[in-house]
């Protein structure tokens, strides 16, 4: 510069279109450089011309090596197979700052010595969008059908689907294959690691292979070593990889505690450790304090819809007072608890001393006496604007509350009356305390040790030390990381509940952990724990560049971590590794034991760029079984949406449905015989049936199934609960227990709460899991399914197929009209239970099946004692051999009866006295005119 000043000229200068400037006269020269843009100016126009062109020349010729040296890098990058979103993104990358080095070609006419492909080939790929990597895609795995085309016609016995060679020839940086029931899932497993090595993309050492169970692994390496010979590829456990991995790092082999494989020994030792815990003053307060406030789910009776969904509740959360009393509400249970607490003896619903039986009320029978004291207590279920749960009439409730009031008054009875409302306000105990003062109780609370003794005479202690088995599993099987406890009791319904737990819980995983340290023993979560620890750090690297995880749908968070952690680490190496996981989320079946659906419906979110392949095409079951099936599970939103098509095709139904009375009748065959014998006339030699339950209690015994076995020879039986028969398939499959209630189908049953703070976050959808059960059951059958159930007590699962009329074969068996009735014997009172028949003392009647919590009852038929309907005023008999009648008085509600006076016959209330409280409504004539008879078509 004029100055002596030097400058250095930055590269980018020459990519600039408006670097040189040709005037009238002269030209002009912009460059920037260290110090900022310098403009050079007043150049002669021909040799500022030249002089800029001889400057690019230098500046290109510089350029041009590193552009080789960045083109050879994403050639090599599209060079390694399946264009992989990771090496798209990155051949975009590379390209897009290589290309802002020139940003456009250079003109081959102005540099005609240089080549300029470099150039233009980083300029086409630094335009790639998706379109384009779609159509690499779509080039790549049409070359690789074609070229592997024998092998995928002989890889198993039958040629591989086209979209099972498709789940083969992906490979994305993450594949999910949802494999639907009987699409063949193995097939695609063994698929994809022969094409791997048929390929030349991976060497058997390379490829990781994982299944749950030990039984599943040594089929998955049966199946390898049929199908592609010893190949070198090992299938492997969850488990197993883990203990491998710490051996590897650790330099020998773990030993497994024996804790860890006998629940029992398990059981007994944190017993064992819980009572020693127990010991400690201050202990014993956490444990008491938890049984005072926290051993029972929070509810609302207030918040059900109908009193038999409240008791629903009640029963599936087994609620009992701490002396094992079945009670109707949780309030009712606090009160017992608190009396127990206080050291005063109590009687749950003892009939009060005084007759008061009638035509309007039964014995009366308070919450609570206490016979020490002789006082009566009551806990009315209403808030502070007196009003009732919304299934609750609100006046009729008010009037029994002022009769039992008024009842105490009359006989000189004491009464202490409590409230709901005390209960949500958390008043309840002080009101308790209060009033029991007022009448002269001296509460004498039971000492710890003393109040502890006594939860160990009804077994509270033991069965609270159970759960703390259950919980240490849980607990420990979740393997956390920082802050995900802290993360999960957060989530939780009830935050405080959980901590309270785990003040009495994590004393215990101390005691174990320190034992499996005394004895340097590992369990089988460590066998996950460690090696997630293992490979986060550093200390064990992943040699798999692909990772095949079978049955995915089962995978449990910690399970996940440690397929991501080993597909990063390898990855982390320069030797990208992929997952490729065959699952199908409507067979998600194992969230008890920890198994998060989420990771399969939400896959990418948590690992990162996906080609998901669906198989549609199924070879189990027909197109008849797949519409009942694939219609019911997808009645929940949240399962991924997906069409399955079979191989076999039907045009009949072939789900069939027998309704009878669950009641065996001496010298008939049961309703299982009825099934079988139909499938004994009809099915080949040799057929096989899988007697399918919710429960291991709804199969028949070793000795029954060999008795059926006998009886009928040409069927091949097997009796197995829905869970051990997934991943198996038989020709016809009749499934049992379809009842309802806490151990029927849909179970009722209800994780522990704090069990269930431990779990993957529930599913909104009401028996989510429970209807993937029900798919998984049907899906086991090739031909025909056989429900079975009496519709008084029927499975919510049946009702909806009948009332949602899927296409099931409801006449290969003959059905009672009663039973086609089923809407018409629900319980009155209560709306969710059904009238059941029962024998008392004065013959056989119908109650609610929620009994004793819903005591609502109905004579039956006074001609053939079967179930009786309401049509209007009239009780009308199910039996469709009798149909008799009956009118209700509209007076009092109790039935009709006809008699004979002086002045001829007439109709008069059951409920009339000739002394006493009586009802003396009367009739001359009724007359009832018989609707038509319902057909099985209008019901459904």
């Amino acid at each position: 510069m004029a100055n002596g000043q030097t400058v250095s000229v930055l590269p980018e200068s020459f990519a600039n279109p408006q670097g040189f400037r040709r005037g009238v006269f002269f030209s002009s020269l912009v460059v920037t450089t260290d110090q900022g843009k310098l403009r050079l100016g007043a150049l002669p126009k021909a040799a500022g011309a030249q002089h800029y062109l001889w400057l690019q020349r230098q500046w290109l010729g510089q350029l041009q090596p590193d552009l080789v040296k960045v083109v050879s890098a994403i050639e090599a990058l599209l060079a390694k197979g399946y264009p992989k979103t990771s090496h798209l993104t990155l051949v975009t990358q590379l390209a897009q700052q290589a290309v802002a080095r020139f940003g456009r070609s250079p003109e081959r006419a102005l540099f005609p010595e240089l080549d300029v492909s470099a150039f233009e080939k980083l300029l086409c790929w630094a335009a790639w969008g998706e379109n384009a990597w779609q159509q690499l895609r779509q080039r790549y795995v049409k070359t690789q059908l074609a070229t592997y085309k024998g092998f995928f016609d002989t890889v198993e016995s039958k040629p591989l689907t086209e979209w099972q060679r498709l789940a083969c020839v992906h490979d994305e940086d993450n594949n999910l294959v949802l494999a639907g029931a009987g699409t063949g899932k193995t097939s695609v497993m063994i698929g994809r690691a022969g094409y791997l090595l048929q390929s030349g993309q991976l060497q058997a050492d390379e490829i990781l292979m994982l299944a749950f169970a030990n039984k599943a692994a040594a089929e998955m390496q049966e199946r390898l070593e049929l199908r592609l010979g010893d190949c070198g590829i090992r299938a492997s456990t969850f488990h197993k990889l883990g203990k491998d991995i710490i051996a590897r790092v650790e330099g020998k082999q773990p030993s497994l505690s024996p804790l860890a494989e006998d629940d029992k020994l398990l059981a007994k030792q944190v017993n064992d450790w819980f009572e020693q815990h127990l010991q400690a003053p201050a202990y014993q307060k956490l444990v008491l304090a938890y049984f005072q406030n926290y051993l029972y789910p929070l509810a609302n009776p207030f918040d059900f819809a109908s009193e038999g969904e409240y008791f629903d509740f009640i029963l599936a959360n087994d609620i009992r007072t701490l002396k094992s009393e079945k009670v109707k509400s949780l309030g009712e249970c606090l009160i017992a608890n608190y009396l127990l607490r206080l050291g005063i003896a109590y009687q749950y619903e003892a009939p009060y001393e005084h007759s008061t039986a009638s035509l309007q009320h039964r014995q009366y029978q308070p919450d609570f006496y206490l016979p020490e004291y002789g006082i009566y207590l009551e806990f009315f279920g209403i808030d502070r604007a007196g009003n009732t749960a919304p299934y609750i009439n609100r006046q009729q409730y008010h009037t029994e509350m002022a009769w039992k009031v008024q009842l105490h008054q009359t006989q000189g009875t004491k009464l202490i009356c409590l409230y709901h409302y005390q209960h949500t306000e958390g008043t309840l105990y002080q009101a308790l305390e209060q009033q029991l003062a007022a009448l002269g109780v001296q509460a004498d609370p039971l000492p710890d040790e003393a109040m502890l003794d006594t939860l160990r005479e009804f077994g509270a202690i033991t069965a609270f030390a159970a759960l703390l088995a259950d919980l240490l599993k849980r607990y420990r099987a979740n393997c956390y990381e920082p802050g995900q406890l802290a993360a999960a009791i957060a989530k939780a319904p009830d935050p405080e509940k959980v901590q309270a737990a785990l003040d009495l819980l994590l004393p215990v995983v101390d005691d174990y952990r320190r034992e499996l340290n005394r004895h340097n023993h590992i369990d089988f979560d460590d066998m996950i724990g460690k090696a997630i620890e293992y490979v986060k750090t550093g200390r064990f690297k992943s040699r798999w560049r692909s990772i095949l995880v079978d049955e995915f749908q089962d995978i449990s968070e910690p399970r996940a971590r440690l397929v991501r952690y080993l597909r990063d680490t390898a990855s982390s190496t320069g030797n990208a590794a992929s997952l490729f996981c065959v699952g199908d989320d409507w067979q998600a079946i194992y969230r008890f034991t920890g198994s998060d659906l989420q990771l399969t419906t939400h896959f990418t979110q948590h690992f990162g760029d996906t080609c998901i392949t669906a198989l549609d095409l199924t070879f189990r079951f027909n197109n008849s079984i797949s519409a009942v099936a694939s219609q019911f599970v997808l009645q929940n939103p949240q399962q991924v949406r997906k069409a399955l098509n079979t191989f076999n095709q039907v045009n009949y139904p072939a789900v069939s449905l027998l309704r009878a009375d669950n009641r065996e009748q001496p010298g008939e065959p049961s309703r299982l015989e009825r099934v079988l014998a139909k499938l004994n006339s009809v099915a080949a030699a040799g057929s096989s049936v899988y007697l399918l339950g919710r429960f291991g209690f709804n199969l028949p015994d070793n000795a029954e199934l060999k008795r059926l076995s006998r009886i009928f020879p040409k069927l091949a039986l097997s009796s197995l609960t829905i869970h051990a028969s997934k991943g198996k398939e038989a020709d016809y499959v009749v499934l049992l227990g379809l009842e309802t209630g806490k151990h029927g189908f849909p179970s009722h049953k209800q994780t522990h709460p704090l069990l269930e703070a431990l779990l993957p976050a529930a599913e909104s959808y009401r028996f989510a899991e429970e209807r993937r059960l029900f798919y998984v059951a049907l899906t086991r059958a090739r031909h025909r399914v056989y429900l079975i159930t009496d519709m008084a007590v029927a499975s919510e699962f049946v009702v909806e197929l009948l009332n949602d009329k899927y296409p099931l074969e409801l006449n290969e068996f003959d059905t009672s009209l009663s039973q086609q009735l089923f809407q018409l014997i629900k319980c009155v009172k209560c709306k969710t239970g059904t009238m059941v028949p029962r024998v008392g003392q004065f013959g056989t009647f119908f109650s609610c099946n929620k009994y004793p919590l819903c005591n609502h009852k109905e004579r039956g038929c006074g001609k053939c004692s079967a179930a009786m309907t309401r049509q209007g005023r009239f009780k009308v008999c199910l039996n469709d051999r009798c149909n008799s009648w009956v009118p209700v008085c509209p007076k009092c509600g109790a039935e009709m009866v006809q008699r004979n006076g002086p002045y001829g016959s007439f109709w008069g209330c059951r409920n009339y006295r000739k002394e006493g409280e009586s009802c003396h409504h009367k009739e001359q004539q009724i007359v009832y005119s018989k609707p038509q008879r319902v057909s099985e078509k209008s019901l459904y």
